[in-house]
């Protein structure tokens, strides 16, 4: 099997802005559902910072959820696009260089 270590920056940010938006969809419907439980999980991961004393209740209108999910699919195939770039690019340093 030939491995084939090129990352393509148009699918590779396709991927992110994807897996971004799907995950962002998921989050919004948990947080519409079980809103203080959404809160509390979240708060375990900034490491004792209480995001309940910053949180504002707030229902997510359609408008909020469009604009957060456009907005998170861009900013996930930016992130896609330049990690593509430069994996290819230090791909390209080391082989030239003969360590991989």
């Amino acid at each position: 099997m030939k491995n084939n270590s090129v990352h393509y920056i148009h699918p590779t940010g396709l991927a992110f802005g994807l897996t971004a938006g799907i995950i962002y969809s998921l989050c919004a419907a948990i947080v519409a559902v079980w809103p203080a439980q959404s809160v509390s999980f979240f708060s375990s991961w900034f490491h004792g910072i209480d995001l309940t004393k910053i949180t504002a209740a707030q229902d997510i209108t359609a408008g909020s959820f469009a604009v957060g999910l456009v907005s998170i699919i861009l900013f996930a195939y930016i992130t896609g696009a330049v990690y593509a770039w430069a994996y290819n690019a230090c791909t390209y340093h080391c082989k030239k260089l003969g360590w991989i």
